[in-house]
């Protein structure tokens, strides 16, 4: 005997409240300057369209981001910038739950950034937007892309706070080298910056860089250096 309408209806209601009530926690900027008829809409397209991955609640922001980039067709009196946005306000979550700092190898907080081969902090991300997703708001609802792009790094504090600095090009450059070759020391993530720029006078881009370093583990992006040598990649 099959349930009855009202009951499935009643029933997909219950369901879908719960879906956006994960969303309004992790996306609560984009709901802010949507609006509720706007969000709303955006919201049920989701719940209607979207085929879920996961069994878990904690991974519906997931599917909503995955949903955005992928399937979602913008209508013209949404926000181009909302993806961008979306995908910022997701990190926080994403950081906040990670276990990627589970097994940290041996480190020396006091270790010379520059000889020594630096260890990041392992819950943190380089992140590059067309828009300035950080100043972005209901009042601040920009219709075209700057020309230059924001870069911000995310990472996660030893006290579980999550923490968003905005940074240049160079930084970001700078912290995927170590991120791709573990086996670089600062000064030659440095110097292969200073090439990949074409900077023929590395001598500056390591004296900066070297402040660079120093910045990064002030603010607990970087831990130190590792105690125990690492091959450097060979191409």
């Amino acid at each position: 005997k099959g349930v009855p309408a009202r009951r499935m209806k009643v029933y997909n209601e219950l369901l879908y409240n719960n879906v956006e009530g994960f969303l309004l926690a992790c996306f609560p900027v984009c709901r802010a300057i949507l609006g509720q008829g706007k969000w709303t809409r955006l919201a049920r397209e989701f719940f209607r369209e979207h085929r879920s991955h996961t069994p878990y609640f904690r991974q519906i922001p997931d599917e909503f981001l995955k949903y955005l980039q992928d399937t979602w067709q913008r209508p013209d009196d949404v926000p181009e910038f909302l993806p961008e946005l979306a995908h910022y306000e997701w990190v926080e979550l994403e950081l906040a739950t990670s276990n990627r700092d589970e097994g940290l190898p041996a480190y020396d907080a006091a270790g010379d950034l520059l000889s020594g081969h630096p260890l990041l902090n392992p819950v943190l991300r380089v992140l590059a937007y067309r828009y300035p997703v950080h100043r972005l708001g209901p009042r601040h609802k920009p219709k075209t892309a700057p020309q230059a792009p924001t870069f911000l790094l995310a990472y996660r504090t030893p006290e579980f706070e999550v923490r968003f600095s905005l940074i240049n090009a160079a930084t970001a450059r700078l912290v995927e080298l170590l991120q791709e070759d573990a086996g670089l020391s600062g000064k030659a993530a440095l110097e292969r910056l200073a090439a990949e720029w074409g900077q023929a006078d590395s001598a500056t881009m390591i004296e900066t860089g070297r402040r660079t370093l120093a910045d990064l583990q002030t603010m607990g992006a970087l831990l130190g250096t590792r105690r125990h040598k690492i091959f450097t990649k060979t191409s």
